[in-house]
């Protein structure tokens, strides 16, 4: 995968046949969805790889890979254009609107993302990779190759580095966030309290950010001092702080892995990517299970249970309004979904075929290409981050 948006035309002229199948007709409804549930269609992109400039409609605006949407608490949905190294919104009125980036960086030239706060506008960033928000509206921006958490406060037009300054591990630390490290941070999910979780990609942790500010590590090995973090798999059935974790990592990785949080049980999830399973960590207890994957790369299980399906590098996760696990097996090219209580995996986008289906039909006869991210709407939808097709799809349900 390119990480930069130099790479455009090349990439654009790969694309252009990829993406030849999809139609934006037959979809009325203002947000790009028609009602007939169980039917995908085109929230947001043309299936473009480019810049779209803002004020135009969502379907006839031009995306660099889709990557992650949210919605605020007010109902606006808020979404990264992860090549272009944008946050951007969907109006009221259905036009795009760009609220953080400019172009490829960190922070804007004077630095004062660090002091008194910075315009959305001014702000670089280096392919943020999620977003969350507290029931204030504040923006949580979790700024991955820039191993920082930004916050965006959207009345004020202001971005302030919460915590985060350089990639490295430098220990847990109870007292100043400004010491705090990461190394490209890629999962962020926010608990009812105000306590963040957090997946630490190239330190194979999973770390919680306290409403205190107080940072501690909940799930991994951290690497002793002078020493490589290290991945590998183990802790199955014991404390998740014995466990171990298979992210990408290297020089250039892409982002991997991912959370959910379940906060009526009490369980955090973790794509555990590269391991091919999703592991569940007990709060309470600060124990460690896999409940989906075998540990096999694969695309297999559906109907069964999720010990026995084989996945493909989750990289996304959502709890849905049923209480199923829904997770964006990229690699599969499909949506899936787990229900905890009845311990049964199902496809509910996707063939399993890389493609850029046609919208308006059944979301399990839509081709996708690669997606790396899972939302719902407020009213229950579900967000399919349709990544390298450059599009979100929308599902009724």
């Amino acid at each position: 995968m390119s990480h930069s948006r130099k790479t455009r035309r090349s990439a654009l002229a790969v694309a252009s046949v990829a993406v030849a199948s999809v139609s934006l007709a037959g979809c009325p409804r203002e947000d790009g969805c028609d009602e007939v549930v169980g039917h995908a269609c085109v929230m947001v992109g043309t299936g473009e790889l480019a810049l779209g400039p803002d004020g135009l409609p969502a379907r006839e605006t031009d995306l660099y890979w889709a990557f992650d949407m949210e919605y605020a608490p007010d109902g606006t949905p808020y979404f990264i254009d992860w090549n272009n190294h944008l946050v951007r919104r969907i109006n009221a009125d259905g036009t795009v609107e760009t609220l953080i980036g400019d172009f490829v960086g960190d922070g804007p030239p004077d630095m004062s993302d660090l002091t008194t706060g910075a315009p959305g506008l001014t702000v670089s960033l280096n392919h943020p990779t999620d977003i969350q928000f507290d029931d204030d509206g504040l923006m949580y921006l979790m700024a991955w190759h820039n191993h920082k958490i930004r916050t965006y406060d959207v009345s004020a037009d202001s971005v302030h580095v919460l915590c985060g300054r350089g990639a490295g591990y430098a220990g847990d630390n109870a007292t100043d966030l400004n010491a705090l490290r990461f190394n490209q941070p890629k999962a962020l999910v926010r608990a009812s309290d105000g306590t963040f979780y957090v997946l630490d990609q190239r330190n194979f942790l999973i770390r919680r950010l306290a409403p205190d500010g107080m940072i501690t590590t909940i799930a991994g090995t951290p690497p002793m001092p002078g020493t490589m973090p290290m991945p590998g798999y183990e802790g199955d059935g014991g404390p998740a702080l014995m466990a171990r974790f298979r992210f990408e990592a290297g020089g250039n990785p892409e982002p991997s892995g991912g959370l959910a949080l379940d906060e009526a049980s009490g369980i955090l999830y973790v794509a555990d990517g590269l391991n091919y399973r999703i592991r569940a960590i007990d709060l309470a207890t600060g124990t460690i299970e896999s409940v989906v994957g075998t540990g096999t790369n694969g695309n297999t299980g559906d109907g069964g249970p999720g010990a026995s399906a084989t996945i493909s590098h989750v990289r996304d996760m959502e709890i849905g309004p049923d209480g199923r696990l829904y997770f964006a097996d990229t690699e599969n090219h499909v949506i899936r979904a787990w229900d905890p209580a009845t311990d049964v995996v199902e496809r509910v986008a996707g063939t399993g075929t890389m493609g850029a289906g046609a919208e308006g039909q059944l979301a399990t006869a839509t081709d996708l290409n690669r997606p790396f991210g899972v939302a719902f709407a407020p009213d229950g939808d579900l967000i399919v981050a349709d990544t390298l097709n450059s599009r979100f799809l929308r599902i009724a349900r």
